[in-house]
């Protein structure tokens, strides 16, 4: 592969990504597949694609990718831009879109108390954590991402470092 500006050999370094199904789903022609994958993230399609391709001695290349999933969310849950676009305006928006915590279910929840809650809020670490906490959670181990909750309502992603949480990203909602 060339950088189409410098010319030059890009180094593509492989890594390792988790593929839970990979399914022949139909044949349009003789010369096209249709897969379906379910992966985890940072899988790259395209080059599962060439991966296949070049497994069975040929080549191939990606000509349509469609996403029905990210995380919890499916293509049920889904607007599409044109639409989107047609409300033209907040309120008529807000009334499809899902509160943030929804997006967070997935991710472990660790209660603050509301001194630990402002500190975060204003980008600051709060530790050492609790013992009760640390037992808890402690078998994340380090630089494990969690939710920092307050009276039940997301404060931030915070990331577990040496005892202390550190935010990562601080969720004024």
């Amino acid at each position: 592969m060339t950088w189409p500006r410098a010319g030059e050999p890009a180094e593509l370094a492989a890594r390792e990504a988790f593929i839970e199904r990979f399914e022949l789903i139909g044949r349009p022609s003789p010369e096209d597949a249709l897969f379906e994958v379910r992966s985890g993230k940072g899988a790259y399609m395209r080059s599962l694609a060439r991966d296949l391709a070049k497994a069975l001695g040929s080549l191939g290349h990606v000509v349509a990718l469609r996403r029905l999933s990210v995380g919890p969310f499916g293509e049920a849950q889904a607007i599409s831009l044109d639409s989107l676009e047609a409300m033209g305006h907040i309120p008529a928006a807000s009334r499809h879109l899902l509160p943030v915590a929804t997006a967070l279910d997935d991710i472990p929840a660790l209660a603050v108390n509301d001194s630990e809650a402002s500190r975060l809020r204003c980008g600051q670490s709060v530790g050492p954590i609790r013992r009760q906490d640390l037992e808890r959670i402690g078998q994340f181990g380090s630089g494990a991402i969690f939710c920092a909750k307050s009276g039940g309502q997301p404060v931030a992603l915070v990331r577990l470092e040496a005892g202390d949480l550190r935010p990562v990203r601080v969720l004024n909602l």
